[in-house]
């Protein structure tokens, strides 16, 4: 019953957010191996791989839903401290997306005053 179900919705999902979750993974593959990102941020998501693959668990699967799913909460909890911690500037690059500048002439060019200045010392 939820074969039938699932597999439907699977095929009418999957051509809306397979290709965002895979330039997710992308990225964060390239921050992994990226030198400008800090060491103790690229051993996270390997680690917690890691850990997902080892039989050895933090929580027992006898104590019900949090059980099972641990593996998957920290890798989740490794990939977003990897993408929050890592630089901004380094995120952005890899990821593609332009910078978003702080210029207020190219917020509203209508409020910006064009003009020269010079300082005339007193003393």
């Amino acid at each position: 019953m939820l074969y039938r179900l699932a597999m439907p919705l699977l095929f009418y999902l999957a051509p809306r957010f397979l290709p965002r979750a895979i330039r997710f993974l992308r990225l964060v593959w390239r921050l992994t191996f990226d030198k400008r990102v800090a060491l103790p941020l690229r051993a996270l998501v390997p680690l917690a791989v890691l850990y997902a693959l080892s039989p050895l668990d933090l929580l027992p699967d006898n104590i019900g839903l949090l059980g099972r799913f641990d593996d998957l909460i920290v890798l989740g909890m490794a990939v977003l401290l990897l993408m929050k911690l890592a630089p901004k500037h380094v995120v952005n690059e890899l990821s593609g997306a332009s910078p978003n500048p702080d210029r207020p002439q190219e917020k509203d060019p209508s409020k910006v005053v064009d003009g020269t200045s010079h300082l005339i010392d007193d003393e």
